[in-house]
């Protein structure tokens, strides 16, 4: 599959791997838009909306269903609140863990070291080497 994702103009690093399918869309020549570092892993059901930059680091593991979304939405005009305005970058740091279903929203940047909680939507960015589950954060110095 990795072969197939390099082709598409996919760049993707030494030993990182999808063990499922990956769902990508954009405009133009998204998928040159994906950038993923090496030894990173994404489980079955990932969806990459690709009118920007998703940057993914080294040595991150993604869960199932995890979605990163780039497009924003004007939400001004109460006529139609959903009407496309934009886009913004992601950004996931090295060792970051994402886990199952949650949702990465347009602009933010996940510090490296970082473990995001299942089902959890990520609307701010994240500092390094916090634990975020939910509207919360926990150092992970903590564990150590």
């Amino acid at each position: 599959m990795a072969a197939a994702l390099r082709a598409t103009g996919v760049s993707l690093g030494k030993a990182s791997a999808f063990w499922g399918l990956p769902k990508l869309v954009g405009d133009g020549n998204f998928c040159s838009r994906l950038s993923i570092g090496s030894h990173t892993g994404f489980n079955v059901g990932c969806y990459f909306e690709l009118y920007n930059d998703i940057r993914i680091g080294n040595n991150v593991a993604v869960g199932h269903d995890v979605m990163f979304l780039t497009q924003t939405y004007d939400t001004s005009q109460g006529a139609c609140r959903a009407t496309a305005s934009g886009s913004l970058p992601v950004e996931v740091g090295d060792g970051a863990w994402l886990g199952a279903r949650c949702t990465i929203l347009p602009g933010v940047k996940i510090g490296a070291g970082s473990v995001i909680a299942a089902s959890v939507v990520v609307s701010k960015d994240i500092p390094e080497n916090v634990l975020f589950f939910g509207s919360r954060s926990v150092s992970l110095a903590r564990w150590r």
